[in-house]
């Protein structure tokens, strides 16, 4: 019996990546994150289903600061 890696699905990722072009592989990172986009834009209704639009887009915005404040710190630790 053999166990699989959990690094197994990446490395399939990468190869899939190698053997795709730059524009296919820009459109696949878009499509990420439009989609990412969306699941924290779904949270943050679930959270708080009375919110409107603009409360619901300023708190994406806050989100996606944060989340780039923490990339940069964890970038300058290493």
């Amino acid at each position: 019996m053999s166990s699989s890696s959990p690094f197994d699905p990446l490395r399939s990722r990468v190869a899939q990546a190698a053997n795709t072009s730059r524009e296919q592989r820009v459109l696949a990172g878009l499509e990420h994150s439009e989609l990412a986009i969306r699941v924290v834009q779904d949270g943050i209704r679930e959270r708080d289903p009375h919110a409107d639009e603009a409360t619901v887009k300023r708190l994406l915005f806050e989100r996606i600061e944060l989340m780039r404040r923490m990339q940069n710190r964890t970038l300058s630790e290493q």
